[in-house]
């Protein structure tokens, strides 16, 4: 069953014709989302921006059911981080190392950058309907991931854009507060106007301060354009993909190759599945094994 939210997405364009802006209050779905992770704070940290960095993109260059599938590796400890979101506003994702810690990082490190490394790619890759999925792939620029997200659109999309992100995370990996927003201009934006939204933008407060604060996605957004000078275009529900179900395993485990099944079968009898996105443990007994295999030899006779 899909997992639907109280969190919202919201879609605006600044009444002056300068700036489409989409922005989230992802506070609970993050919530959820932690829960199927035995991560660490940082780890959390990690996953959240990842995340809701990646509904923003695909909310900003999708439409209708397009999905997009998101993977940064930028060989830091926190190792590949895969992340898949649709315009419809569902994601999901994991840390390859969601433990992730970093005790001796000092003061003037930042520990998502330090864990998230810079050696590597932020790659996209959109599902189009009735296309050739299309790949896009640019060099990490901080590993802050939100920085990343606007080198992308920027280099691959061409489309000028701030991402910012934040995900407030207590020292037992609980989420108080998680959102972020991405600007970009339109064709005949203002120079005057992007040199005042890149001002505002640099000393703007942090999104998850602003949420614990009882700000909305709207009111974050009309602190930084100003009171009235945004129209409200859309909004839409936040959810996690609904969970691969076991009998959707078990035709996935049909396409392996026989011989492959037969030694699952010989060496560990049976077959055992962690849901990378869920952390939850899927089991095939030797019975269940065993019938799959004969469906197998039947249809090779």
């Amino acid at each position: 069953m899909e997992i639907k939210m109280a969190d919202k997405l919201i879609r605006v364009t600044t009444m002056d014709g300068n700036f489409r802006a989409i922005a989230v209050d992802a506070t609970e779905m993050m919530q959820a989302a932690a829960k199927f992770h035995d991560a660490s704070p940082l780890g959390v940290e990690i996953l959240g921006r990842a995340l809701i960095g990646s509904l923003l993109v695909a909310n900003a260059v999708l439409k209708g059911e397009e999905r997009l599938a998101v993977a940064i590796d930028g060989h830091g400890p926190a190792g590949k981080i895969v992340v898949e979101a649709s315009a419809t506003g569902d994601v999901r994702g994991y840390v390859t190392n969601p433990q992730v810690t970093l005790p001796n990082l000092t003061t003037e490190q930042s520990a998502v950058a330090s864990a998230v490394g810079t050696d590597g790619f932020l790659q996209v890759t959109k599902e189009i309907d009735f296309g050739e999925p299309f790949t896009g792939s640019v060099q990490l620029v901080t590993g802050e991931i939100a920085d990343d997200f606007t080198y992308y659109m920027a280099k691959s999309e061409q489309i000028p854009s701030a991402v910012a992100l934040s995900v407030k995370v207590d020292d037992q990996g609980q989420v108080l507060a998680a959102g972020g927003f991405i600007i970009s201009t339109l064709p005949d934006a203002d120079d005057d106007a992007i040199q005042k939204l890149e001002a505002n933008l640099a000393t703007f407060p942090n999104i998850s301060a602003q949420l614990l604060d009882g700000y909305t996605p709207y009111t974050i957004l009309e602190e930084l354009f100003g009171h009235e000078t945004i129209k409200l275009l859309s909004e839409t529900d936040l959810g996690l993909f609904p969970e691969i179900t076991k009998s959707e395993y078990g035709r996935m485990v049909e396409t392996l190759p026989l011989e492959q099944l037969q030694a699952m079968m010989r060496e560990d009898h049976g077959i055992n599945i962690i849901d990378r996105f869920t952390g939850k443990e899927i089991d095939f007994n030797e019975a269940e094994l065993a019938s799959i295999i004969a469906i197998k030899q039947n249809e090779a006779e």
